[in-house]
């Protein structure tokens, strides 16, 4: 089965890239065999949606898709011919980010597929579960979700991981990020393990799902 791992986040190494690793290798210890792309959308020089609507256009009905022919458009191409998509982002201004939005307008705006896909989406943030909660950051976050149900028919798998930690050196930061350091370090080193087994965990339940086991 193929998959494709998107990483939303501008960061290769960090809390995001880190939960798709887990959540690949879920994936891996129920499918051995699983084909398993990993891109990062700030490696590729493309926009979002220009509303040219060439893909709703009647002449490309029969190969729906966008026709924007740029840095993602093979990408785009070999997304809608996955078993799995999983999407990863940390959370700017309560949603995925920019880069990510539009890789997600360009591949969903061309309408529904005949085939099932599987998708989730992992998200990390500095906000508390709570705050993320008063803050309803489900509406914003579920926009896209809902989306990708409409048009890959599998509801989407959502994994969390709140309040995290990416300071390397606290002294070059301004006050406000430095009084928290050490308080949402030790919350990290005591929380993360357990997000990274929530996403290795989900990603297992994809390939089940994938392969109906």
């Amino acid at each position: 089965m193929k998959y494709m791992i998107i990483n939303g986040s501008p960061r290769k190494k960090c809390n995001t890239a880190q939960m798709l690793a887990s959540f690949a290798d879920g994936i891996k210890s129920v499918d051995k065999n699983a084909e398993i792309k990993e891109i990062n959308v700030y490696d590729y020089n493309f926009t979002g949606c220009r509303s040219c609507f060439a893909c709703q256009m009647k002449a490309n009905a029969e190969h729906k898709g966008c026709k924007i022919k740029d840095g993602i458009f093979e990408l785009l191409e070999e997304a809608r011919r996955c078993d799995g998509l999983v999407f990863g982002s940390p959370v700017y201004f309560f949603d995925q980010t920019a880069q990510l939005k539009a890789f997600l307008e360009r591949l969903l705006y061309p309408g529904k597929s005949e085939k099932t896909i599987h998708s989730a989406f992992i998200y990390t943030m500095n906000a508390p579960e709570e705050i993320a909660e008063q803050l309803h950051f489900d509406i914003t976050l579920g926009a896209a979700e809902q989306f990708l149900k409409a048009n890959f028919n599998a509801e989407p798998q959502r994994i969390c991981s709140y309040n995290t930690f990416q300071y390397n050196d606290k002294e070059i930061y301004t006050d406000g990020f430095r009084s928290m350091v050490n308080e949402k370090k030790k919350r990290h080193d005591e929380q993360f393990p357990i997000d990274l087994q929530n996403a290795f965990a989900a990603g297992a339940a994809m390939a089940k799902a994938v392969g109906n086991i």
